[in-house]
């Protein structure tokens, strides 16, 4: 029987293509599921890269709106087979990967890292939803037979970029994606780079464009990497458009240019963590004197980043801006 890759963004995608690889020659299944209002391009590399170690494939777009979601959800089922002998899957609080685990047989269920959300033990990753009469008659309705703390049980283990930290499955495997490759010696001296890495922090698109404005400015930013998400323009900043994520990005730039050392800042980003073992990088944590980031969630991960030796930086905000 094959094995079955759920993914629901390209950093799950790139992991998945490691377990395939680590489960060869067991033929892989891939759902990659996408938010309309996130399909773009770098999510369809990420689809298409990973389905050429598939023997089958799948791209789902989620409609917007919350009845539309509902009743596409059968649509996951599409093409797949009815029986897998592991499912491999991360966003365990999601519908998206609720809906197939629930309506599918498998011999074993495995997890692997969703962003940092899984190094938080009170996360949406670590309990089930609030569910109120309506929703448990929806499940019903919907065949829904597992919820994210039965996902978390059924976890045979889980595949980590984080082994030393506590995870949503006492069983962890570590995971190396990034294998640097040796510097190229340069002999003078290095030529800084500072790279903000966005990320639609807030609902409204105004209040995250005048966030990394203000951060653009203190920082004296030379180029901004936006997350694959925002639907947002910044002004009076250098983008970095590319199909890549930001931890492919700056390995192929960190070859590319021998000459330069980069400095990486951002707010609350799993891609800058992931980046904190790279030669000639040097990552900054801002930190908005914002009641926001005082939410129990964000102090944990801030002292996550100390604990990794991440330089952390308060920021006053302008708050006439």
């Amino acid at each position: 029987m094959p094995n079955l890759f759920i993914c629901l963004t390209p950093l799950q995608a790139l992991i998945a293509q490691q377990l395939i690889r680590q489960t060869a020659p067991t033929p892989a299944h891939l759902l990659m599921v996408c938010y309309a209002e996130a399909d773009n391009a770098k999510f369809r590399h990420y689809y298409q890269t990973t389905a050429q170690l598939c023997q089958r494939a799948n791209y789902i777009v989620v409609p917007n709106g919350k009845w539309q979601r509902e009743c596409s959800l059968f649509k996951l089922l599409k093409n797949l087979d009815k029986s897998y002998q592991t499912i491999y899957a991360a966003s365990i609080d999601n519908p998206n990967v609720q809906y197939p685990i629930s309506h599918l047989h498998f011999e074993k269920l495995e997890t692997f890292d969703d962003g940092t959300g899984n190094l938080y033990p009170n996360s949406i990753l670590y309990r089930n939803r609030p569910c109120g009469l309506k929703r448990k008659l929806i499940n019903l309705l919907q065949g829904m037979r597992y919820q994210t703390e039965d996902l978390r049980r059924l976890s045979a283990q889980h595949h980590t970029l984080y082994p030393s930290q506590s995870n949503i499955s006492p069983n962890t495997v570590p995971l190396q994606l990034w294998d640097t490759q040796p510097e190229t010696l340069f002999s003078g001296c290095l030529k800084p780079q500072k790279i903000l890495l966005g990320q639609p922090i807030f609902t409204r698109n105004e209040d995250n464009i005048a966030l990394f404005s203000q951060l653009c400015d203190h920082i004296q930013a030379n180029a901004y990497f936006p997350h694959p998400r925002e639907n947002y323009r910044l002004d009076k900043v250098k983008y970095i458009d590319t199909i890549l994520i930001f931890e492919d990005y700056l390995l192929q730039q960190i070859q590319m240019q021998p000459e330069t050392e980069f400095h990486i800042y951002h707010l609350a980003s799993t891609a800058a963590i992931n980046v904190n073992h790279f030669p000639r990088t040097q990552i900054h944590a801002l930190r908005p004197d914002s009641e926001f980031f005082r939410q129990p969630s964000l102090v944990y991960l801030y002292d996550l980043m100390a604990k990794m030796n991440i330089a952390i930086e308060n920021f006053v905000l302008d708050k006439a801006a």
